[in-house]
């Protein structure tokens, strides 16, 4: 007599569904974690240039503010110590004395902090919104932020950034950028 051998099955589990539920998971968290935008300056960087050469220009010392930052985080304009709350109203007055003239020359150094720097732009941007603003009102009799686009592009060619930043690599000045 012959004895039949049993088969022996080993129990699986059913993962027919697993598939699903790590999708619907995936969705679950891509949907519901936030994503953080990085800060930083919106800022237009000049064209790469093949040459080396800087050229030097002569700048009337009445229409040029100074702005350095020193590797230990001070401010000074035109050589003398300032501090950020003082630096709005600088700007503002060159603005308005010397108009589309001016020009705005930062030099900060390598090992500065980028918050300094940071705290130093926006109060640049925060003089030019008060200064295109205050055009605004004098041609349009309407506040900077509400004109069409057409009368915004006008305040901005009557009002222009005129900002060179120069960077100093390895202890000497570079050029304006």
């Amino acid at each position: 007599m012959r004895f039949r051998k049993k088969k022996h099955t080993v129990p699986q589990l059913n993962t027919t569904s697993t598939a699903d539920i790590s999708f619907m998971l995936l969705i679950f968290f891509l949907v519901t974690t936030s994503m953080d935008t990085d800060k930083g300056l919106q800022r237009e960087l000049p064209p790469a240039e093949t040459k080396t050469e800087q050229q030097q220009t002569a700048v009337d010392k009445n229409l040029l503010l100074q702005l350095k930052i020193s590797a230990d985080n001070q401010l000074t304009v035109n050589d003398r110590p300032a501090n950020m709350k003082s630096l709005r109203g600088e700007v503002l007055r060159l603005l308005r004395r010397e108009g589309r003239r001016h020009l705005i020359s930062i030099n900060c150094a390598p090992h500065a902090n980028y918050d300094t720097y940071f705290h130093l732009q926006n109060e640049l941007m925060s003089a030019y919104n008060t200064w295109r603003n205050e055009t605004s009102l004098r041609r349009f009799k309407t506040p900077y932020t509400q004109l069409s686009a057409q009368d915004r592009e006008q305040i901005d060619k009557a009002c222009p950034q005129r900002i060179a930043e120069q960077y100093n690599g390895s202890q000497q000045e570079g050029g304006a950028r």
